[in-house]
């Protein structure tokens, strides 16, 4: 027998005492009609006609009561045990009723065309919005999730990631979906002309390396110059015009957004990019070299160092009740109330989410089906028959008295009727 579930907790005690409150009414009455029905059947030949009336009251009072016993007992159990057919409807049908419930939930609760009916007019985003907003909800979303990163972090163990991270990239690249992803992004790039802030920083650090190397420089012109060259200092002007040529190139290409230098880096970082998505050749290089850098154990060993620093970064942050805490909190409440000004954005958010949770609903509006219809089927039998008994059964027993009474009354009706036409 399988264990009972948090939601097979034995009924309480009221309604224990209400069910049995109302059998003992039920059946009291039936023990009323009864008596009754002995009492007329032995003053019956008295010959007084109230006799009659009340022989016919209590004969049908106990038709209908016993009757309908014998219906809401059938639902539960076999009556007295004895294995009449089409009794105990509920334990010997448990099963279908189970999948009868969970096809009900999902046809007339998750099906997609109920699902979007019932968003139509529901604004999600704003609801979302007013929620991220909330100064209290805000924060206490961004504890949540800060406290859940090391919890998360440690679920991973360190060699394990850093030999996942190995291996995706090795199937990116046999793929050969790394190059081609490469190099679109960095096509995007030079179409936007994000390369060219590499180039600023290029020519920054050319700048640099010149007045930083000029001495050297003009020690090596002076060394490639005879001594009467020399004497007559023509490697001194020989080294300030190199120097000036080289300034003077650095100052033209940092100035002039079309200068030949940037456009010949523009056309290689293209032509570059075209080879990465088109050139087999060029894929097939780079799969090599990915794999040989990627079978190096030091390789393996640096991701394993990243990924013990981004466990230890998250859990230092999660230690800080400061600076991470509050910026995450204050990021998420500046979203809410950005959500809330802004219709468009809303209103988009409201199509998608429409969208996503009619499908949703669709895709695994089965998947709920058969949740609920596996859990009732591993619930217990006699579990499930008592859970269901202690509810209804009290709306059962009204049946019963209501059988007996209107039993009751129909045999009065039939009485008085045979009297009329006899």
């Amino acid at each position: 027998m399988d264990a009972p579930s948090a939601a097979e907790e034995p009924a309480t005690p009221r309604r224990r005492m209400s069910l049995a409150a109302m059998r003992w009414i039920a059946g009291g009455l039936l023990f009323i009609m009864a008596a009754l029905y002995i009492v007329a059947l032995l003053h019956g030949e008295s010959g007084h006609p109230a006799w009659g009336y009340l022989r016919a009251f209590a004969e049908a009072s106990l038709v209908g009561g016993l009757a309908d016993w014998f219906a809401v007992t059938a639902l539960f159990r076999r009556p007295l045990g004895l294995p009449i057919p089409h009794t105990a409807v509920i334990p010997n049908s448990k099963n279908r009723i189970a999948d009868a419930l969970g096809e009900f939930v999902t046809v007339n609760f998750l099906a997609p065309s109920v699902i979007s009916a019932h968003l139509q007019d529901r604004d999600l985003a704003s609801a979302i919005g007013r929620q991220l907003a909330d100064r209290t909800a805000a924060t206490r979303i961004a504890d949540g999730v800060m406290d859940a990163l090391p919890a998360i972090a440690d679920l991973l163990d360190d060699e394990v990631v850093a030999d996942f991270v190995r291996r995706q990239i090795g199937d990116m690249s046999r793929d050969e979906r790394l190059s081609p992803m490469v190099g679109r992004g960095l096509r995007l790039l030079t179409d936007h002309g994000r390369h060219q802030l590499v180039l600023d920083a290029a020519v920054s650090e050319g700048w640099r390396a010149l007045e930083q190397h000029e001495p050297a420089i003009r020690e090596q012109v002076r060394s490639q110059t005879s001594w009467v060259w020399r004497l007559i200092s023509l490697d001194a002007r020989a080294s300030d015009a190199l120097i000036d040529a080289m300034e003077q190139t650095l100052d033209d290409i940092s100035k002039q957004q079309d200068h030949p230098v940037r456009q010949r880096v523009t056309e290689m970082l293209h032509k570059f990019a075209d080879d990465l998505q088109n050139s087999p050749q060029l894929r097939a290089q780079i799969e090599q070299v990915v794999r040989d850098v990627l079978a190096h154990p030091a390789v393996g060993a640096y991701f394993g160092e990243v990924w013990r620093a981004l466990k230890e970064a998250a859990r230092s942050s999660a230690n800080d009740p400061g600076s991470a805490r509050a910026a995450l909190s204050d990021g998420i409440q500046r979203f809410g109330a950005a959500l809330l000004e802004d219709d468009e954005v809303r209103e988009t958010i409201n199509r998608r989410l429409r969208a996503l949770l009619s499908e949703i609903a669709g895709r695994h509006g089965g998947d709920v089906a058969g949740l609920i219809s596996q859990t009732i089927r591993n619930w217990d039998t006699r579990t499930v028959v008592d859970k269901l008994e202690q509810n209804v059964g009290p709306d059962l027993q009204y049946i019963r008295i209501n059988g007996t009474l209107i039993g009751g009354l129909i045999g009065l009706s039939i009485h008085q009727l045979s009297l009329l036409i006899v």
